[in-house]
């Protein structure tokens, strides 16, 4: 596979799991958010501030989830190295490592999006702030 093959396809990938996905899997309720846009606009609104604990952890979440996709990608091109290794030992046990990297990654990765969870949500909690 060519340079430009691969980073095409590469692209297309960001493309999708950052620019496609979100939208596809985005819950929004239109006609509260345009209500509350144009009360904002007009006055106060609906729109309670955000606190520091919820911004902390709305950008914790976004951070750990941009890393879990780039660890499954990773997932997904240690499993073509090792798929596609041709019998070679030397491409086999490449393969592996990336596989077996890849998943540390991602238990690494689940650990901390749990433990951050936990404490953001208590954060919240402590801080009485209303999600």
């Amino acid at each position: 596979m060519t340079k430009t093959k691969a980073l095409a396809i590469f692209l297309s990938l960001v493309v999708c799991f950052v620019v496609v996905a979100p939208l596809a899997m985005a819950q929004i309720q239109i006609e509260e958010n345009l209500r509350n846009t144009g009360a904002g606009i007009y006055g106060q609104g609906n729109q309670p501030e955000q606190q520091l604990p919820e911004m902390i952890g709305n950008i914790i979440n976004v951070v750990l989830g941009l890393l879990g996709i780039v660890m499954v990608i990773y997932v997904i091109l240690g499993g073509w190295k090792y798929m596609s290794s041709g019998g070679s030992d030397e491409g086999a046990k490449k393969g592996k490592t990336m596989l077996l990297n890849a998943v540390i990654g991602l238990a690494i990765i689940l650990a901390a999006y749990s433990i951050s969870s936990f404490v953001i949500s208590r954060l919240i909690t402590a801080t009485g702030t209303s999600t």
